[in-house]
């Protein structure tokens, strides 16, 4: 229903005790190494509060007090901003992030790394991995994969981020928020980040092993990957006979030709269930527009894929119905 509430996660914690908050930004972080000072004031104290669902979290972080450790992100993608100066990222590295204040910063992702932080209120927002992945995908029609981000980025970008995070986070702090509702924001969100910090996904298929005809075939079936395709068509386009193509994919991939597009439009079906409206899209739809003619066989693939079935995604991402 378009006006069913989202499931939400919401958290909110405060105390004046340092253990408790050591041990509170350890569980946040995924870490085993945060450090808290001494107060700038005579009494300590630290604030916390999250609301979100699996997709997207929105934050508010307050501590009284210099600290620093280190944060593993895992798989999440986490956008922040801070009141005022005095908070370095990666400081472990020869080239550390100071965050500049109200500037809108990616943390370093992808592996844990290292952190100073004056007191001040930092402000964050928590994408899903795969979630992120998947905008970004649909935004540069790509593979979904792990993302780079460009460490300038555009102030006219900046700027739109800015806004869209002015319109939506308020609205995602709010646990009663319409699913449908929080879905569309959640996408504007990542939209504005992928397009800020030109975030591009590094392509999990091996795009550049093998001779330069298998490279080509490669390409060509990314691009292609919509159309009703054969292998005599690939073979057609790269100019090589198929049983030369099929030799060279199992030589330098380990799959037949066919058995890697069939990877890059299970790709493509995943992105596009992962930011599905669920009030026009059926799984079917998605899967008949990216070549898969046999419902069933797809789900078998998707599961053994992703581990979980297509309409599973649709649910979770975008709650919308199973085909």
């Amino acid at each position: 229903m378009p006006d069913e509430i989202s499931p939400t996660t919401r958290i909110e914690r405060r105390g004046f005790d340092v253990d408790q908050a050591v041990a509170f930004y350890e569980q946040v972080y995924s870490s085993h190494d945060i450090h808290i000072g001494d107060a700038v004031t005579e009494g300590f104290s630290w604030r916390y509060r999250a609301v979100g669902d699996e997709d997207v979290v929105v934050g508010t972080s307050m501590v009284a007090a210099r600290r620093w450790g280190t944060i593993n992100p895992g798989r999440d993608y986490i956008l922040a901003w801070a009141s005022g100066a005095g908070i370095t990222l990666d400081t472990g590295t020869r080239s550390p992030v100071q965050m500049l204040p109200g500037v809108p910063t990616m943390y370093p992702s992808g592996r844990p790394f290292a952190f100073d932080a004056l007191p001040t209120t930092q402000h964050l927002i928590r994408f899903d991995g795969p979630f992120l992945e998947a905008v970004a995908a649909a935004r540069t029609q790509t593979v979904p994969a792990p993302l780079r981000f460009e460490a300038v980025s555009d102030p006219a970008a900046v700027q739109r981020l800015r806004l869209v995070i002015t319109d939506a986070a308020p609205q995602l702090l709010d646990p009663a928020l319409p699913r449908a509702t929080r879905a569309a924001r959640n996408t504007l969100l990542a939209e504005a980040v992928v397009d800020a910090f030109r975030a591009e996904p590094t392509i999990q298929l091996p795009l550049s092993a093998g001779p330069t005809t298998m490279r080509f075939a490669q390409e060509w079936m990314v691009a292609n990957a919509h159309r009703a395709i054969t292998i005599t068509d690939v073979c057609d386009a790269a100019g090589v006979a198929v049983r030369s193509l099929q030799a060279s994919f199992q030589r330098h991939a380990g799959r037949s030709p066919m058995h890697f597009l069939r990877e890059v439009r299970l790709h493509r079906v995943r992105a596009a269930l992962s930011t599905a409206d669920p009030d026009t899209t059926t799984v079917s739809e998605i899967a008949l527009a990216w070549g898969f003619q046999h419902l069933g066989r797809f789900a078998g693939y998707y599961a053994e894929t992703f581990g979980e079935a297509p309409s599973t995604t649709l649910r979770r991402r975008s709650g919308g119905d199973a085909f």
